[in-house]
């Protein structure tokens, strides 16, 4: 898990205690996304605590998108970390938005700049990865040690050249006294088709019979995130 020790002077120190980089974040990040198909009766409370109120799923009949994603924040990142989330796209006050409702990181600072500056609900894990040839194979476990989440994942194919993405968010989180936060963010990354495989516990085993549509993968993807 990583552990912040001398953080540089500009950094914002958390309400507990934890200092972490003032927005926007500039990272460089590898994705592994995988797009399922979920009944609605079956999504957690979590899906609609943390989106903002008037924010409307989408839906294909009766089933929600939801993506789950493998991410590494990596070398000339202003954190780097390990990242599991759970999200849904929104319509939201006019556009379309990603609302995160479950997200384990492996960094404090991520975790307490993740809920402090954009209302993610962002908790605490620990990683166990092993990367090679774009093969990646990793275990994802709660700060107790419980498990949550693997993931085996390869690249099939890929696009030429690097793409635009948005990647606005829209968060809920009361506890921080954040009830409606959108962030307007940015991306662009290299494109690939993946194969992945994905075994969920705990707060995930909501996802164990959900039919997976679409592997994604973004590499080299650069990242601004905040204003």
């Amino acid at each position: 898990m990583s552990v912040v020790s001398g953080a540089p002077s500009e950094w914002i120190t958390g309400r507990d205690g934890v200092p972490y980089p003032p927005e926007p974040w500039r990272l460089h990040a590898d994705f592994g996304i995988t797009l399922f198909l979920v009944p609605v009766a079956a999504l957690p409370p979590e899906v609609a605590a943390h989106a903002p109120a008037g924010a409307r799923m989408l839906r294909l009949g009766d089933r929600a998108i939801v993506g789950v994603a493998a991410v590494r924040y990596g070398e000339g990142s202003v954190l780097t970390y390990d990242e599991l989330l759970v999200a849904v796209p929104v319509w939201h006050r006019g556009g379309l938005r990603v609302s995160i409702s479950q997200i384990w990181v492996d960094s404090a600072a991520s975790r307490t700049g993740g809920r402090e500056l954009w209302g993610i609900p962002k908790h605490l894990m620990t990683t166990q990865r092993h990367a090679s040839g774009g093969h990646l194979e990793a275990t994802f476990t709660d700060a107790a040690g419980a498990p949550l989440a693997s993931v085996s994942a390869e690249p099939t194919g890929r696009l030429p050249g690097r793409w635009p993405l948005p990647l606005p968010t829209a968060q809920r989180l009361p506890d921080v006294g954040w009830d409606d936060r959108i962030s307007l963010n940015r991306m662009r990354a290299g494109i690939h088709s993946i194969r992945a495989e994905w075994r969920f516990d705990g707060p995930l085993s909501w996802l164990r019979s959900a039919r997976p549509v679409v592997c994604v993968g973004l590499s080299r993807a650069d990242i601004t995130f905040g204003q």
